[in-house]
């Protein structure tokens, strides 16, 4: 069986599972109440701090995908490119995996503090038609592709792309709220719906990459479906201002999807 092809079926089997890549503001720690967070949905004002994220990152990582087909362990593996621009008080951000036919996109608004408010968010899959979330923060809706307009979430969820960039900002804005054994919950917005998951904080640990070893905070979390666990662990990097260094996710089929940071480009 073509390597091209075992590695699509290694992706559509873990896409379900939402993809990393930023907690949100309203990331809610057990303990005292974080400060300096703002309204979603409120734009940055001329003048007032917007966090810390730089204007432009690219950031290459090498993929491993492991999964079984007919009872065996198949790896594959591919690069994946993920892009993150400013412009002004709006962000994109764009994520493409090399070999196979699978894309992400965020666009949205900066808050007061600097937050990303996440306004659309479009995801390309194996197989499938690119499909397309709207969020309409000043009316409180949100439309999964042509279906009916439906309460949006609470203000500070993020979708699967900007979460991994809300992450570094908080980090590198608020790191007293990130001590080894806190807790964060946000509201992840997919394609279909949107699922509340709950990261705990480990203590720093190296993580091996492209450009050597880096210091790492991991962010991990888990959740069961039915009887089975699904897990995201997101490592944001010290040394690089907590941008994501390695992204690994775990499906309810136990198929296993691994990032590595390769090199990233950034001021």
């Amino acid at each position: 069986m073509p390597r091209t092809f075992l590695l699509i079926l290694a992706l559509t089997a873990v896409a379900l599972l939402p993809l990393p890549p930023a907690l949100s503001r309203a990331l809610a720690q057990t303990g005292p109440d974080a400060a300096g967070t703002s309204a979603a949905g409120a734009p940055s004002a001329p003048g007032e701090a917007r966090g810390t994220l730089p204007p432009t990152a690219t950031l290459v990582y090498l993929t491993t995908a492991v999964f079984r087909l007919a009872g065996l362990p198949i790896t594959m593996h591919a690069h994946t490119t993920t892009t993150w621009r400013l412009d002004g008080d709006r962000y994109e951000t764009h994520l493409h995996m090399e070999t196979a036919d699978f894309d992400q996109t965020s666009h949205g608004t900066l808050g007061v503090d600097g937050s990303l408010i996440p306004d659309r968010y479009t995801e390309k899959r194996p197989f499938h038609n690119a499909e397309s979330v709207d969020i309409d923060w000043p009316h409180g809706r949100i439309q999964f592709g042509s279906t009916p307009p439906v309460h949006a979430p609470e203000p500070g969820a993020q979708d699967r792309l900007s979460l991994q960039f809300e992450i570094a900002r908080q980090c590198e804005q608020n790191p007293e709220r990130f001590v080894p054994g806190s807790i964060h919950s946000v509201n992840l917005i997919g394609t279909h719906d949107v699922d509340p998951w709950k990261f705990s904080v480990a203590k720093e640990e190296p993580v091996d990459t492209g450009s050597g070893p880096m210091r790492a905070v991991r962010f991990s979390a888990r959740r069961m479906v039915g009887t089975v666990e699904e897990t995201m662990d997101i490592w944001v990097g010290a040394d690089l201002r907590w941008m994501p260094i390695r992204i690994r996710m775990v499906d309810r089929n136990q198929s296993i999807i691994d990032s590595v940071l390769e090199k990233a480009d950034m001021p």
